[in-house]
């Protein structure tokens, strides 16, 4: 790292920026707003869900909060340990993440995954966004498919 102290500043409102990114995209899941999960992702963005499951640009992740999460009463995301590497106007990041996604009234009657994403971001005129999140999920609990796994089923049924 630097020792100028301009680029440290900037090096300290990336990091706090993307970590703000990186909050707001499990906040966005979590209240079923796709208006603000789309935002975070750059026009071209692409996610990855384990099982196959692949979207791309703005509207079709937009699109995807109601049609992947509505199947679920509620869920929570958790995203932690963020690791953010920072390369000029590109940014990688890994952070563990706990997913649970409630099937109805009963708590207990849930699908849970847990892993990590792997992003990578391009800063652009709006802020940081993504251009790629990936999730890898290394252990699942509960009932039922996680996101991924449902929408991959619909895929060959």
């Amino acid at each position: 790292m630097t020792t100028d102290s301009s680029e440290q500043l900037q090096w300290l409102v990336d990091r706090a920026q993307i970590s703000d990114l990186l909050v707001e995209f499990a906040r966005a899941l979590d209240d079923g707003d796709a208006d603000a999960y789309a935002a975070t992702y750059t026009e071209d963005g692409v996610l990855e869900l384990p099982g196959g499951f692949r979207l791309e640009g703005r509207t079709a992740l937009g699109d995807s909060v109601a049609h992947v999460l509505g199947r679920y009463r509620a869920v929570w995301h958790l995203s932690a340990n963020h690791a953010i590497e920072i390369d000029g106007d590109v940014a990688r990041t890994r952070s563990y993440m706990l997913a649970v996604h409630r099937h109805g009234d009963d708590p207990a009657d849930h699908a849970t995954g847990a892993g990590w994403y792997e992003n990578t971001l391009r800063r652009t005129d709006e802020g940081w966004r993504f251009t790629l999140a990936r999730v890898h999920v290394v252990w699942r609990s509960g009932t039922g498919p996680l996101p991924g796994e449902a929408v991959a089923a619909e895929a060959t049924a």
